[in-house]
């Protein structure tokens, strides 16, 4: 078995335990004050072998190094990671990263400001275009098995995240699906 089969049977297996893990189901069965932080924790320390990993790997290349692939998958990059912080700006963060430790629980709200009045799943977005970006910008054949792998496994999650949602906010989540686009924003 080839070392890139490997990184995508691993970001796969990844993938997977981390929306298990996201599940409610899970989260009743663990039901304890502590679980955001270990879950955020424990997605942490299974990504860090992962990506050390796909950096290791003496890899083909498969995008020739021009500047034009450098810049555009810098910009790419640098974009991802934009919107992943700006998107953040619309969670608790305490609450997101598990370190808000009250007893009471907050009512939770439909986020539709925003980036998120732009795409439902800006994080998502930000994440895709970081992966692809690194693509771009490295052009080895496991840098773009990680993306394929990360892209199905954004696509899979994104389906399982908005059944909940419909769950959780109803109507009000249906009409948003129907107003803004999932990932690509209209032009």
């Amino acid at each position: 078995m080839t070392s890139e089969i490997l990184l995508g049977l691993a970001w796969l297996l990844y993938g997977a335990i981390h929306s298990v893990l996201a599940s409610n189901t899970i989260k009743k069965i663990f039901a304890i004050k502590y679980y955001r932080l270990i879950y955020n924790a424990l997605a942490i320390i299974l990504l860090i072998p992962i990506v050390g990993f796909q950096f290791k790997i003496d890899s083909k290349i498969l995008l020739p190094s021009s500047s034009f692939n450098l810049v555009l998958g810098g910009i790419m990059m640098l974009s991802g990671v934009y919107l992943v912080f700006v998107a953040l700006k619309n969670y608790d963060t305490q609450e997101f990263l598990g370190t808000d430790f009250k007893q009471d629980k907050k009512k939770v709200f439909l986020q539709t400001e925003g980036l998120s009045s732009i795409v439902r799943h800006p994080l998502y977005l930000g994440l895709l275009l970081l992966v692809w970006g690194n693509f771009g910008f490295f052009g080895k054949e496991s840098h773009l098995i990680s993306a394929i792998a990360l892209s199905v496994y954004i696509r899979i999650g994104i389906y399982f995240e908005e059944k909940k949602l419909v769950q959780d906010f109803g109507k009000a989540y249906e009409k948003y699906q129907k107003e803004v686009p999932m990932l690509i924003p209209k032009f």
